[in-house]
């Protein structure tokens, strides 16, 4: 396994102070930083109301290349909706059936588009079901009838939580990586020891090769393939609950939340890795793990000290948005060049880093402020749109005005 060492374990507790002065390992894709004009120069603009919105948002997702997009509510709404200016006009929508009720903080999470979609129409739901029995992907075939896409449905995989107490960290997050295979984020189901179980694919991350006629095959190249020890669909063990995922170039940025010491984003470029859980949250010395690109500490109070508005709860939960790579219009004045952006749901800060290809941050700022915020995708306008879940919104990144 690999171990990233840097100056971010020395003193996880300084981590924000730390940050910035840390020499950086690998060539930045951005050279130019605007630090001190990043900071809190952004804003958010409501573009869709609770109102018209799933009750509990959890993704807002774009078609490729297109101005219509989806909305996904946790007990199983697929609103489907076409961008027009400040706003977004309703077109239909469907319900992902054994969803419902969406239990606590799992049920309809993520989608993510087949790479051919234009041509397949394929388009790849992730859910725990409504019992709290199972972790599941489907995979349904757009078309202009929602109910013909709801009987399209097909059980691509399906994953028993084994019982558990509660209903937390379920299936969270789907990405098709570079090479064209379907990617997905398993959370633990609250029972820690299955994220370093071989014979378990809870608290994994899974590649997968979706088929035709459902179900999937493992990919000949997975890393775990040649090991009868090991299930073959795992690329990676030691997640505990794994709520958001980008897929990057060939990578893959993994944000997992954490119990009562860290919140990480765990880098994976191939191959075997371990991210530790249980067996460790944060960063740590032991040479089996792969050590987070970023570990925040719960008691750590950098980042709320950055934030000029007051934060919203006292809880913790990690989750990633964007890397911000836009080749078209920028209506961001160069600010977000090459930056990942991540966010706190609860504490409600939105940060954006420099992320180099071999896996580094740098000029980690401070961005704008929103609460709960639950996704966040790249529009064909070039700007940046997210979800809230509490209470519902579809929003719009935005400069402020001098």
């Amino acid at each position: 396994m690999i171990a990233r060492l840097n100056c971010l374990k020395i003193a996880p507790l300084l981590l924000g102070l730390l940050f910035s002065a840390c020499p950086q390992k690998g060539d930045l894709i951005y050279q130019n930083e605007n630090s001190e004009e990043a900071y809190n120069r952004f804003t958010t603009k409501e573009i869709l109301p609770a109102a018209v919105l799933p009750p509990r948002t959890t993704r807002m997702k774009f078609f490729p290349a297109a101005r219509e997009f989806l909305v996904l509510g946790q007990g199983g709404e697929v609103f489907h909706f076409v961008l027009e200016g400040d706003s977004a006009r309703h077109l239909g929508g469907l319900l992902v059936p054994e969803v419902a009720p969406g239990p606590v903080e799992i049920g309809l999470t993520d989608v993510a588009f087949d790479p051919q979609f234009r041509a397949t129409g394929f388009v790849y739901f992730c859910f725990a079901t409504g019992d709290n029995r199972w972790n599941r992907i489907v995979r349904m075939q757009w078309s202009n009838n929602y109910a013909a896409i709801v009987n399209s449905s097909t059980v691509i995989l399906n994953v028993d939580r084994m019982a558990p107490a509660h209903p937390f960290h379920g299936i969270y997050a789907l990405a098709f990586g570079a090479e064209g295979y379907l990617y997905a984020t398993l959370g633990d189901a609250t029972q820690a020891a299955f994220a370093q179980d071989p014979a378990s694919l809870l608290g994994k991350l899974l590649r997968l090769a979706p088929q035709a006629s459902g179900g999937y095959a493992i990919p000949a190249d997975n890393p775990y393939l040649g090991d009868s020890r090991v299930r073959g669909e795992i690329a990676a063990f030691g997640l505990r609950s794994p709520f958001r995922m980008l897929a990057w170039r060939d990578k893959m940025l993994i944000g997992d939340v954490g119990m009562n010491r860290y919140e990480e984003i765990n880098f994976y470029a191939g191959g075997r890795a371990n991210f530790g859980w249980p067996e460790c949250e944060g960063a740590c010395d032991r040479s089996e793990f792969l050590n987070p690109l970023l570990s925040i500490g719960h008691h750590d109070p950098t980042y709320q000290r950055e934030n000029p508005e007051p934060v919203g709860e006292l809880r913790h939960a990690i989750a990633l948005g964007v890397v911000y790579e836009n080749p078209g219009a920028d209506p961001y004045k160069n600010l977000l060049d090459g930056r990942l952006l991540f966010n706190d749901v609860f504490l409600g800060y939105v940060r954006g880093a420099k992320i180099s290809v071999t896996g580094e941050l740098s000029d980690n700022q401070h961005l704008f402020h929103k609460f709960a915020v639950t996704s966040m995708d790249i529009g064909p306008d070039g700007y940046i749109y997210g979800s809230t879940i509490y209470p519902p919104q579809i929003f719009r990144v935005e400069l402020k005005t001098p």
